[in-house]
């Protein structure tokens, strides 16, 4: 696969030759330009006017490297001892070409009379392994910004506790840091990880993936954490900021005082952390294959798809799955004069939604991936196999597909059948009718459908079997799919195109009008308690190959937490027992969000939860806003 750089220039070429993936990524290395940042702790650029081209195929996005690689050694380190085939070659001709960009930076760091440290510290990448703190910190920090400039997107930042707690067990005993100092280190982290916020940015402001994670489970469900996993969420709520983004592993021996800085954390409006359950994801991606030993080491791909960081290429966020088209097509193009019994109708709804998977798996199947040789050094089996990830060289390279509106066809199919089959007030032709002329001429059934209680998140054995049911048939229908380099598809509950994926489409009988945003992830505004929408996620299974991301997600009054924190730590230690998946929290006020939209000059800080992520209010489109808003007023039992 070739590859080609963007906004090119006669620095780069002058005969209009596109090159092959070593060459532009060594004229990368060789002529961006080394920028200057503000933050006098770490060296961090992307220079944005030369990013290598990677429209000529799929890329890959949603990943996490293999930062450790490049904390036990240097990058010449990383090489083949020979070099005999052309994959080794190739392989080293990058790592080398980092070096050349390695020593530029030297150069550059030497000429501007930056701190001899620091200049030091970037030659030691070459051929040594990281020896303190805030030097495993700028290696991490060089290579995630190889991969931004490489034009990688959504690119996860990993269990950052996990990989430094060495270097900071041993400055803090040597007497090189104190725990205050290394809160102010994690500032600056974060501070220069925004710094480029508006171009890592992918389809929202905000929408960057760099989500760190901490916390972790032994095979033995024993609980592991350190004073980093304090110190980082510590930082992070002084730093206020929405990016980056944290991930927060628990289980049922999650320390009391570690849930209370989350939530106070969350409390703060950041919605960081999101939370997942080891109790629940760890068998998961057992159950899938993945070797225990990995497992308890998973991190997540941008939002909250489960992935083992450095050793998956696994395209997480490749399309999503529109539950409700189905039952749109159903009455587009059945004979619905046959159907004589809501379990009839539900065997129709299955038959479509099988069609729509078979697209799906068409669609996947046609996807080609360029190589990739810098994602390839830092995936572990890459070396091993002499694959690149494009080729299957991954320890782990299966496909992920988001799902959007299980809620708002879980609705429709309980109006549908309380409505035709239970009081016979319709037909279905008179659903037929509504549904394709947006309820034109119904005002009244409108208004009776928006009235009715959302059933889906509610704790109801009925509900929980009909989800399960729709569930069970994707994942059966999913799991023939493997393509040449034996991957499969995993499928979750949550999806970033609630709005997209609505935007054109029609109307649905669950008193949503055409274009109207479907149902964000597994929520419910109008349930009486959270423990209702807990229940009800809890009872579903996630297990065969139904765990890319189920995230619960809250709306909560600002003072809610503070006010009743004991009550949270109990809520958040209950629901890991009942065994949610991920839950977040949109700790907000309707008020303030109106007041924000109208006066976005006095909110400029405002922070708010969309999709996996945290942004800034003022940043989204107003059809963002207006979702939140929706959803903070029936939360809040108000009327717009």
């Amino acid at each position: 696969m070739i590859a080609g750089l963007r906004n090119v220039s006669d620095d780069f070429f002058d005969d209009g030759i596109i090159r092959s993936y070593v060459e532009v990524f060594d004229l990368i290395c060789k002529k961006i330009n080394i920028l200057h940042n503000d933050n006098e702790r770490f060296f961090y650029f992307i220079d944005t006017d030369y990013v290598m081209d990677t429209t000529r195929g799929f890329r890959y996005e949603n990943i996490t490297p293999a930062y450790d690689k490049i904390l036990t050694g240097g990058f010449r380190d990383l090489k083949y001892p020979d070099e005999n085939t052309e994959f080794r070659r190739n392989y080293n001709m990058v790592c080398e070409s980092i070096c050349t960009l390695i020593m530029r930076i030297v150069k550059e760091m030497r000429c501007e009379d930056r701190k001899s440290t620091s200049a030091e510290v970037f030659m030691n990448m070459i051929d040594k392994p990281a020896s303190h703190f805030e030097e495993a910190i700028q290696r991490m920090l060089f290579l995630n910004q190889l991969f931004w400039q490489t034009d990688h997107r959504l690119v996860g930042l990993g269990a950052w506790d996990s990989y430094l707690i060495p270097y900071y067990n041993k400055d803090i005993k040597e007497g090189i840091l104190t725990r205050n100092d290394v809160i102010h280190i994690l500032e600056d982290l974060f501070k220069v990880l925004h710094e480029n916020y508006r171009y890592k940015s992918n389809v929202l402001m905000g929408d960057t993936g760099q989500i760190f994670v901490l916390g972790k489970s032994t095979i033995e469900g024993e609980y592991v954490c350190n004073d980093l996993t304090y110190l980082f969420i510590e930082a992070m709520k002084n730093v206020n900021q929405p990016d980056p983004k944290c991930l927060l592993r628990i289980n049922k021996n999650t320390p009391d005082d570690l849930i209370s800085l989350a939530l106070d954390s969350i409390s703060t409006g950041l919605g960081a952390p999101l939370l997942a359950n080891d109790d629940v994801v760890i068998p998961c991606l057992t159950g899938f294959g993945i070797s225990e030993e990995d497992a308890c080491e998973y991190t997540t791909s941008a939002c909250w798809e489960p992935l083992i960081g450095g050793k998956s290429a696994c395209n997480n966020n490749r399309t999503p799955l529109n539950y409700l088209r189905a039952l749109d097509n159903l009455f587009k193009r059945d004979d619905l004069e046959n159907i004589k019994s809501f379990d009839e109708m539900l065997d129709r709804y299955l038959f479509y939604l099988g069609l729509n998977i078979n697209a799906v798996k068409r669609v996947l199947k046609n996807q080609v991936f360029q190589n990739d040789i810098l994602l390839s050094i830092f995936t572990y089996g890459c070396f091993e196999n002499e694959k690149d990830v494009s080729a299957g060289g991954g320890l782990y390279g299966d496909l992920g597909i988001t799902s959007v509106a299980m809620g708002n066809t879980i609705d429709s199919l309980y109006n549908i059948k309380k409505y035709v089959f239970d009081e016979n007030k319709y037909t279905l032709f008179d659903v037929k009718r509504m549904i394709a002329t947006d309820f034109e001429g119904q005002k009244e059934m409108f208004e009776e459908l928006q009235r009715e209680r959302s059933h889906f998140g509610c704790d109801d054995p009925d509900v929980i079997t009909l989800t399960q049911k729709i569930m069970d048939f994707a994942s059966e229908k999913l799991s023939d799919y493997t393509d040449n380099f034996g991957s499969r598809i995993k499928v979750g509950l949550s999806g970033a195109a609630y709005m997209d994926a609505a935007r054109n489409f029609g109307a649905s009988f669950d008193g949503r009008h055409k274009g109207d945003p479907f149902t964000v992830h597994i929520s419910n505004e109008s349930n009486e308690a959270f423990t209702e929408i807990i229940n009800y996620a809890s009872r579903l299974d996630y297990t065969k190959n139904q765990f890319n991301g189920n995230v619960i997600d809250f709306m909560v009054s600002p003072d809610f937490i503070k006010h009743n924190m004991e009550k949270m730590i109990g809520l958040i230690k209950g629901a890991v027992v009942a065994g949610f998946f991920e839950m977040q929290m949109n700790v907000v006020s309707s008020k303030t969000l109106i007041e924000a939209k109208k006066n976005p000059e006095r909110f400029p800080n405002l922070i708010v939860r969309v999709w996996g992520f945290s942004s800034y209010f003022k940043d989204l489109p107003d059809e963002y806003k207006d979702v939140l808003i929706k959803r903070a007023l029936e939360n809040e039992r108000k009327v717009a």
